[in-house]
């Protein structure tokens, strides 16, 4: 993807005192195989080019004596001090890389007008790069060092690594994750990159690596040992009855390899799923003791060991005999005196489904070898395991996935890489001959674009990589055009966008971000329910979040803001995800493949709020979608309405988790688990009138200015049978119950039935069930055009074949070929 400048090659010691190795041209994005660009050319007052042959002294910023950097193009912008010309300036940009030192900041004086805008455009049928990365000189790779090639996985020859000194090379964010030794999305060390593509950060297991029928990537615990502690094979009561021994699977001694490495102080970090199945934690291991088959945590996780709906291990508050502890440590005498025996409580899964846990009779985990009058006898051994029990847990189902990142000990196939935060080096395991490759470390943790209380401006056809920030990055600005733009290989998200109105997100492909694809927040006014006129469009946004499990885009505490006609697939968790939003449009999205890390989610996914409404979700259509539902509200998230969208092949088609107006009509659902549910989990949960929920309600004054009138017009709107505010305020209108919700009107094909809950007033009716897809007499289902002839599908979903092949990537000015469901991988579950 980049290739540097020809650099003769130099010593380590001579490395040392020049600067990093320039970045040069970038091959994957080709002009030919592109397919988005810089858009209509449009007439400006002036013009201002840059060329990497350009010179910033000499230049005039003219088309035949350039500027070479664009941070000199943006100085002859503000030297026009905001006088602009008629029509606005254009800074022509010229195929090539440019490898900035720090973030191209945009500021109030970098600003157009609304008939005067700033343009920054790659030149037609040029390919330009914007990138922070630092290139790094190929003969600086080293052989492992004696100590570092003692740590290699055995199964592979150590002379297939290779070092690099990366504090010698003056690499700043090396020394520890920004989350430190508990997190889930503070990522913050530096990057790897070679010939264009961020290589993948060791794992174990592999990430296409199933071990004992585990899900690829993952193996699972075997029950909790205490609140930060787990078994990893024989010794604890897992649900599931399953205790193999999946670290040692393949013989090559891994407890032993990974507790000699942390003696040695090289930290190992854990990413688990330690008690939900969402939100996975990386955690630093703080001790192993493969006598006991137990790995300790350095922290206690949200919550505890164990998963939340397992039943509850409570404090046996059992005590040491004091003459037995020498520093810390048992000897082979130590006893342990119970004062009263381990509880287990039973649990349930919080009233929404049937399936509940009964009363528990569980024996003591063995945590120690014998139990003779009273007293535990451990059994010789060296650092055995002492459980803290004065923190209750649970017991675990063993199915709590986890697995090890950023380790030497476990790079095994080519590409991996680890960086050692003791050791300041990273290592790696080359794809090919690195003599020959091209190596960039992204160390900027600022964004590469960012634009700061600006306004009027526009980017348009760049490729924005290589940092560890976010790709662009928009603060309080207004009026901005983020178009036809590859944003990938950044350790942040690749399009933000907080506080800001009127800007328009088009036509990009983003892809391969180490966090969310695009977030907009804050965007409108919630308190006055005025409109951000925000535009999320025509975007390909895939395969993100692949270092923290974010969302494909987010959008949060926001008013009228539109998200049409993207393409989102191959996500970690949802797809979209809105919290705490009013009056936003979801339409003509296509969604595929979401949910491939972590379960309990939508691919439309909305949290926790009875003040979001008047959100519409139409013509959207949801594929190939099993590890999650398609609309989920969840945890008493109100207001929702949804029509005329397709779903296929998820969990559930609408699930509706306890909140109130939730409107779901119209729609297709085909091939799935079950077509919708509506749950009073709200009862268990206590989401009631005086709860929290009712006080952020509260908050927004809903008796009077906008709120009150917001509600009466969304009650004449969408005909809700409740009076909005003062019946969800009311505790005899019980708002613990899911009053209002709907599900009617829908076609279900060849899909499970509606679950409904004991209490509440709800509506389910007038659904068309289809037993078979042949019912259906879709025009070609095979290939997923379920445009259809029947006349019973065409009364409940009229204009079906006519809105259907709308849905997706459409082709505009900016995106100049539309790729089909086949190609972005759209026919098949991952």
């Amino acid at each position: 993807m980049m290739n540097f400048k020809k650099w003769t090659a130099f010593t380590l010691s001579a490395a040392l005192l020049v600067s990093f190795l320039p970045v040069q041209t970038h091959t994957t994005y080709a002009a030919s195989t592109r397919m988005i660009s810089s858009g209509n050319i449009v007439q400006t007052g002036a013009n201002i080019y840059v060329d990497l042959t350009g010179n910033d002294v000499t230049g005039k910023g003219t088309k035949d004596a350039p500027y070479k950097s664009i941070t000199k193009a943006r100085s002859a912008v503000r030297a026009y001090k905001g006088v602009l010309p008629a029509g606005g300036v254009t800074v022509w940009v010229k195929g090539g890389t440019y490898n900035l030192p720090a973030t191209l900041d945009m500021f109030p004086q970098d600003s157009g007008t609304a008939d005067k805008p700033v343009i920054y455009r790659s030149y037609p049928g040029e390919t330009v790069n914007l990138t922070t990365g630092k290139g790094i000189d190929s003969t600086l790779w080293k052989p492992l060092s004696a100590d570092a090639a003692a740590r290699v996985n055995p199964a592979i020859s150590a002379s297939k690594l290779r070092e690099i000194d990366a504090a010698a090379l003056g690499i700043q964010n090396i020394a520890g994750f920004e989350g430190g030794s508990t997190f889930t999305e503070k990522w913050g060390i530096a990057d790897l990159i070679v010939d264009g593509i961020r290589q993948p950060i060791a794992q174990w297991p592999n990430a296409d690596q199933s071990i004992n029928s585990n899900r690829a990537g993952w193996v699972t615990m075997n029950g909790s040992a205490d609140s930060k502690s787990f078994y990893y094979g024989e010794g604890g009561i897992p649900e599931d009855g399953d205790s193999t021994d999946d670290l040692n699977a393949d013989n090559t001694n891994r407890a032993e390899r990974w507790k000699k490495s942390i003696a040695q102080g090289h930290d190992l970090y854990l990413k688990g799923f330690w008690r939900t199945a969402w939100s996975p934690v990386t955690s630093k291991v703080g001790a192993i003791y493969p006598t006991d088959s137990i790995i300790s945590l350095k922290d206690i996780p949200s919550g505890g060991m164990g998963d939340k709906f397992s039943p509850t291990v409570v404090n046996t508050n059992r005590t040491l005999n004091p003459s037995s502890v020498t520093a810390n440590v048992y000897s082979t005498s130590t006893s342990l005196t119970p004062q009263s025996p381990v509880t287990y409580l039973s649990s349930t899964n919080n009233g929404v489904s049937s399936n509940v846990y009964g009363t528990t009779s569980l024996a003591l985990p063995p945590l120690v070898s014998t139990v003779t009058s009273g007293v535990y006898s451990l059994a010789a051994a060296n650092d055995p395991f002492i459980p803290d029990t004065s923190v209750s847990y649970r017991v675990g189902s063993g199915l709590e996935e986890w697995k090890a990142i950023n380790y030497l000990d476990e790079i095994d196939v080519p590409g991996e890489w680890a960086l050692d935060f003791k050791d300041g080096k990273i290592y790696y395991y080359p794809t090919g001959d690195l003599s020959k490759q091209i190596v960039t470390i992204a160390d900027n943790k600022s964004s590469i674009v960012k634009f700061n209380d600006a306004a009027y401006i526009q980017f348009l056809g760049f490729n924005v990589e290589g940092g560890m920030g976010n790709g662009f990055e928009l603060q309080r600005s207004h009026h901005i055009t983020i178009a036809g733009n590859n944003v990938c290989y950044v350790t942040g998200s690749g399009i933000v966008d907080y506080y800001g109105n009127n800007n328009v997100i088009q036509s990009n492909d983003v892809f391969e971000t180490g966090a969310s694809g695009i977030t907009v927040g804050y965007s409108g006014d919630r308190a006055t329910l005025t409109n951000s006129n925000t535009k999320i469009s025509n975007n390909h946004i895939y395969k993100i979040g692949t270092l923290s499990s974010l969302e494909g885009i987010v959008v949060r505490e926001s008013v009228g803001v539109t998200v049409d006609h993207n393409l989102v697939h191959d996500t970690p968790k949802a797809a979209i995800k809105y919290p705490s939003d009013n009056n936003l449009l979801m339409e003509y999205n296509e969604v595929h493949n979401s949910s491939l890390v972590e379960s309990d989610t939508g691919a439309f996914y909305t949290p926790q709020d009875w003040t979001s409404y008047g959100n519409v979700l139409r013509y959207n259509f949801i594929h190939h979608n099993q590890r999650s539902n398609g609309f989920y509200f969840d945890d008493g998230d109100s207001g929702d309405v949804v029509s005329k969208n397709i779903i296929q092949q998820s969990q559930t088609g609408f699930l509706m988790g306890g909140g109130h107006d939730n409107l779901a009509r119209n729609n297709m659902v085909i091939d799935t688990q079950k077509a919708g549910q509506i749950d009073d989990r709200g009862i268990q949960r206590g989401y009631t009138a005086t709860g929290a929920y009712a006080q952020n309600l509260i908050s927004k004054n809903p008796t009077s200015g906008a709120w009150l009138q917001y509600g009466k017009d969304l009650k004449a709107t969408y005909g809700y049978t409740t009076n909005l505010w003062t019946d969800i305020l009311n505790p005899n209108w019980h708002p613990e119950f899911p009053n209002g919700s709907n599900i009617s009107s829908n076609v279900f094909v060849q899909s499970g039935a509606v679950t409904t809950p004991k209490n509440g007033t709800f509506t389910v009716q007038d659904n068309l069930n289809l037993t078979n897809i042949a019912d259906a007499q879709f025009f070609d289902a095979k290939n997923m055009d379920f445009r259809s002839n029947n006349p019973e599908i065409q009364a409940k979903f009229i204009g079906l074949n006519t809105i259907f092949p709308r849905i997706g990537l459409m082709q505009d000015q900016y995106r100049t070929k539309v790729i089909s469901r086949a190609e972005s991988g759209g026919m098949t579950n991952r």
